[in-house]
């Protein structure tokens, strides 16, 4: 079972009352939208985020259809490829970045790695503390499914990493894959063992070995951590700028979908030294609960963001048809509820979602088409 598999409050996914759907033409920022819907008992408008523009244009209600790219498999390898694949390496004097053939064999790093210590700090290291490099964590033999491959590719758009990690027990399989590999030229592959047991207690679910393993990166690394169904809609370098930056998700519970932290940040080492006392059987127990739990008690070593538009909105305003989330200010959007759904997330592809009527649509075509609306 490959590490995809959305929970509640963890992988990242509650259950609330929903009012009918209400478009709102203020736009201060993205808790305007989530805040009407979850958070009324929180009053005050909060200005969270300077030079802001909104994105997705002024029609929420699929009043209206374009005519969209020609987007298939070939045509969007062809017109997103550029240049060769970057091959990080290193001998005793140097540090280098090689540009390789594609055909040509990629290595293999394992984890901790010394030599991609030293090349993220050679050539992914700015003025600000977290470097802006990005990491996925796939577990088990799943196929590489059409929603995996939007995710990823949303990153590689909109934040444009310096590198791209993928750290693996068994390498992503099928169609998706093929065309992301080709897409993405500065992916870097790290094969894994998935931790088996913590504090002396066996493991028990495949989540909590990706959230043991996106601390031991981000520890060792720092970067910007994302679930393999976590959506990119803009670029997150204004959160580099601290040691580490949580935020809220729509239960109040802390998200984990999305970790932005330094290299040995001392919230990430507060977080990784209370699994001493890990119980296997509480789901969320030492990831969003505890998380939550540190951020209060140690306020000085995290920010976090008590809104949504880092994370996502309640699983209803993904599926539900002829409704469509005003994502305007969001930065990204975490896919909850998407194994209830399963039979009809596996329909969607390129094709199909040209006239998906609903939030997951139009942020799909966004990230793909340019657009958010409808085709014609």
């Amino acid at each position: 079972m490959a590490d995809v598999t959305s929970r509640q409050g963890i992988l990242s996914p509650s259950s609330h009352l929903i009012s009918p759907l209400m478009f709102f033409v203020e736009e201060d920022s993205c808790d305007i939208e989530s805040k009407k819907y979850y958070l009324i008992h929180r009053r005050g408008k909060t200005k969270i985020f300077n030079n802001f523009t909104p994105i997705g244009g002024s029609d929420w209600g699929f009043q209206s259809t374009v005519h969209c790219m020609d987007v298939n498999e070939t045509t969007l390898i062809k017109s997103n490829v550029e240049g060769e694949q970057l091959s990080p390496g290193c001998s005793n004097k140097d540090v280098h970045l090689e540009t390789k053939n594609h055909s040509k064999t990629t290595p293999v790093f394992t984890f901790p790695d010394e030599c991609l210590k030293r090349v993220i700090t050679k050539f992914c290291t700015d003025d600000l503390p977290v470097p802006n490099i990005v990491h996925y964590i796939w577990i088990g033999k799943q196929e590489f499914e059409f929603i995996y491959f939007v995710s990823l590719y949303s990153t590689h758009k909109n934040q444009k990493p310096c590198l791209f990690f993928l750290y693996y027990d068994v390498l992503p399989s099928g169609k998706w894959w093929g065309i992301l590999s080709k897409i993405v030229r500065n992916i870097v592959y790290v094969k894994i063992t998935p931790p088996t047991e913590i504090s002396g207690k066996k493991i028990k679910w495949v989540q909590h070995k990706s959230d043991i393993l996106r601390l031991r990166i981000l520890k060792e690394y720092g970067g910007i951590y994302f679930d393999t169904d976590q959506y990119v809609l803009r670029s997150l370098n204004e959160f580099r700028n601290k040691d580490c930056t949580l935020g809220m998700a729509q239960d109040d519970a802390m998200a984990s979908a999305l970790l932005i932290a330094a290299k040995n940040a001392t919230f990430i080492n507060l977080w990784i030294d209370s699994y001493n006392s890990y119980d296997p059987n509480h789901w969320g127990g030492n990831s969003v609960v505890m998380a939550r739990k540190l951020s209060l008690r140690y306020p000085q070593y995290v920010r976090v963001f008590e809104h949504h538009c880092l994370f996502s909105i309640h699983d209803k305003f993904f599926y539900d048809h002829n409704q469509n989330y005003k994502w305007s200010h969001s930065y990204g959007l975490h896919l909850y509820g998407k194994r209830e759904r399963w039979k009809e997330v596996q329909k969607w592809n390129l094709l199909t979602i040209r006239k998906l009527n609903n939030t997951i649509g139009a942020v799909f075509r966004y990230i793909l088409f340019g657009n958010k609306e409808l085709c014609n």
